[in-house]
């Protein structure tokens, strides 16, 4: 009875051990430039609550050539401040978005007025500073708002979205307006996308993106409304699917070693280890912003290993005599 509370309190020890030593390390975060649209610098407020233009990081998106630049008069891209329209008798209660902006104070927005609808698409586009990876699980989430009507805008309903995330400028994932009917007006609802890549995906190498689009159809429900879609706090993350790589943190290194030893036989094989060993000192380029010191020889840490192999194995022959 005491061998297998034993047994019980290691698995249990392994696991904590293991969860508090990779859960912060499971997905690296990309960087996104103003992620979240709160930096306007650059540009100059409209009634303190606008913004209008390509924002810094984000480019106009516009295949068709219908938005002016996304000025205005009719086609606007920027941003939007959710106002309180009464700090003191009423704080925390917003136009627009009653509860605020999904993430910091602002929004971005793509919006053009009713008749216009039909036109073609266009929304707002970044370049980011990473490139697509070899085994690597990429989740892309966007808050997606449906804006509340206002005092001088009827803008019941939704016009539809997309969101692309890009390699080298072609679609590798997407969000085809998913969540269209299932947004409340002044309400936020995550968009999520994930993409897995092999050994060698098509786009390999390439530099990746996102595009946030307003796909610019009227709301049958709605057929006098503007049209707009709104989004916020932009996040993209990046996990190695290396095998061998136990954290993973986007390389084959000591530190899986050690995971596996604190795993073995509970949680790992003796062909975990194999993959590990085949595979030590892979690392995927998105490894360096998550270095760990390596060990200076592979030999020493395979050492290690075995004789963490054998250990196991005496102490189970041991209980097997000893009855």
């Amino acid at each position: 009875m005491m061998g297998r509370q034993k047994q019980t309190f290691l698995a249990l020890l392994v696991t904590s051990l293991l969860w508090s030593g990779i859960s912060s390390a499971w997905a690296v975060p990309l960087a996104i430039t103003n992620a979240g649209f709160e930096d306007i610098s650059g540009e100059t407020p409209v009634m303190n609550v606008f913004t209008f233009g390509p924002l810094n990081g984000w480019d106009l998106y516009d295949p068709g050539s219908i938005t002016g630049g996304g000025t205005g008069n009719t086609y606007f891209i920027g941003t939007l401040t959710p106002s309180e329209p009464d700090p003191i008798g009423n704080p925390g209660v917003f136009l627009s978005f009653p509860a605020g902006a999904a993430e910091g104070e602002r929004v971005a927005l793509a919006f053009n007025f009713q008749g216009s609808d039909g036109q073609g698409e266009y929304g707002l586009v970044a370049t980011l500073g990473d490139t697509l990876q070899a085994n690597t699980i990429y989740t892309l989430q966007i808050e997606i708002g449906n804006i509340d009507s206002g005092p001088s805008f009827d803008l019941r309903g939704l016009p539809g979205y997309r969101v692309d995330l890009l390699a080298g400028g072609v679609v590798v994932a997407q969000d085809n307006n998913t969540l269209f009917g299932a947004i409340d007006d002044g309400q936020f609802a995550t968009s999520t996308i994930t993409l897995t890549t092999g050994l060698a995906p098509p786009q390999l190498g390439q530099t990746l993106g996102i595009r946030l689009v307003n796909l610019n159809q009227i709301d049958p429900a709605f057929p006098d409304s503007d049209l707009e879609v709104n989004f916020d706090d932009v996040r993209l993350d990046a996990a190695a699917t290396i095998a061998g790589n136990f954290d993973p943190d986007g390389d084959v290194d000591g530190t899986d070693l050690l995971i596996w030893q604190r795993g073995f036989p509970d949680l790992f094989g003796a062909g975990d280890l194999a993959d590990w060993e085949t595979n030590f000192g892979s690392p995927l380029p998105l490894a360096a912003s998550t270095a760990v010191p390596e060990p200076t020889t592979l030999g020493l840490l395979f050492s290690i290993a075995l004789m963490a192999i054998s250990q196991t194995r005496r102490f189970s022959t041991y209980r097997f005599v000893a009855g």
